[in-house]
């Protein structure tokens, strides 16, 4: 069956494999790593090889998608709270300028009291 598949798919090249999941390694030199890389040729072997790296990125995404999702809520948050400070002061604003209208009002009614002749 190998011989059958191997020539219905064509020569296959074999694929180089690290053993140390595309992490560098800081203390090796080049020749370790010749040591730890291996040639696959059974597609078998590739396909598992494949699969988990897929299995590895999904996983890495999974995590992504989940650091971002709590981004986003955490956005959401800081957004209502912004609102509700500017609406805040907007509020006291208009106290403030209330209150500076009606002083002024009875500043300028006492002044005007205090001017009158006696």
């Amino acid at each position: 069956m190998d011989d059958e598949t191997t020539k219905a798919a064509g020569p296959q090249k074999p694929a180089a494999v690290n053993g140390t999941q595309g992490k560098p390694t800081p203390d090796r030199g080049p020749s370790a790593q010749q040591q730890n890389a291996r040639s696959i040729s059974d597609p078998r072997e590739v396909a598992t090889l494949v699969m988990a790296r897929m299995n590895m990125v999904n996983t890495k995404k999974d995590e992504l998608t989940i650091a971002i999702k709590g981004l986003s809520d955490v956005t959401q948050q800081l957004a209502r709270a912004y609102a509700q400070q500017m609406l805040a002061m907007e509020q006291l604003a208009r106290r403030v300028k209330a209150l500076e209208a009606t002083a002024g009002a009875k500043t300028g009614a006492t002044a005007a009291h205090d001017q009158r002749p006696q």
